[in-house]
């Protein structure tokens, strides 16, 4: 019972998180770049202390041509907004980069969703330290994007991480584990290239105060998780 209910408890927080950050969108106010660059340093450093070396071990141990997966998200990410800036005019592009945010991210957090499947059913701990840098990714955006106006779809889209914890609840025991760890690489692709992209503010922009603060606190969260 506990397996299912951590994740899908998990999954409803990030589904009220990401509803509510689609209907504000805090891009802009006062405040946007502290919280931005806060994110940033909790997401960077979650990556390179926790997410980067746990799908490394999983790799080396299962094997070493999951490694393909990370490169994956990378560049998906990276090909589709791309193809966005070079193929459309500075009319269409804003429009364009929400449809990706909403498309993209809709699929994104489903497999964000079976991956904390993946992490809850191996230790609580991994899964919260995964659950608190998608709120912190989720509840800000560096894209050009345009406010939500439809409550109807961004409930829809807010459910995405909920789809991917229960699909992955359904079959869990029917899906070969080299898959759900090429979904954790694939996962970790896509997150450092929207954390390097869109969430390390650049140049003069952002705090760096507060990027530093997300960045020492999370290490410690981190490095006290390991002797649990």
């Amino acid at each position: 019972m506990k397996e299912m209910f951590v994740p899908i408890f998990l999954a409803v927080i990030v589904g009220i998180i990401e509803y509510f950050s689609k209907r504000i969108n805090i891009s802009g106010k006062r405040y946007s770049a502290k919280i931005l660059s806060f994110s940033a340093g909790v997401s960077i450093i979650y990556l390179l202390l926790e997410l980067l070396p746990g799908f490394t071990e999983a790799a080396l141990a299962i094997n070493r041509y999951l490694f393909v997966a990370l490169p994956l998200g990378f560049i998906s990410h990276h090909l589709i907004e791309k193809e966005i800036y070079k193929h459309n005019s500075k009319h269409d592009l804003v429009k364009m980069l929400t449809l990706e945010e909403h498309l993209f991210y809709f699929f994104y957090h489903i497999i964000l969703g079976t991956v904390i499947v993946t992490f809850s059913l191996e230790s609580t701990t991994k899964a919260l330290l995964l659950f608190f840098t998608i709120i912190s990714f989720t509840a800000v955006s560096n894209l050009p994007s345009i406010k939500h106006k439809s409550m109807e779809r961004a409930f829809f889209l807010s459910t995405s991480t909920l789809i991917g914890v229960v699909l992955a609840l359904s079959i869990w025991r029917f899906v070969p584990q080299w898959i759900h760890f090429s979904l954790v690489g694939f996962v970790a692709g896509v997150l450092l290239f929207t954390v390097i992209r869109h969430h390390i503010p650049f140049g003069r922009s952002g705090r760096i105060g507060y990027f530093s603060i997300g960045f020492i606190l999370y290490s410690l969260i981190i490095m006290a998780s390991w002797s649990f």
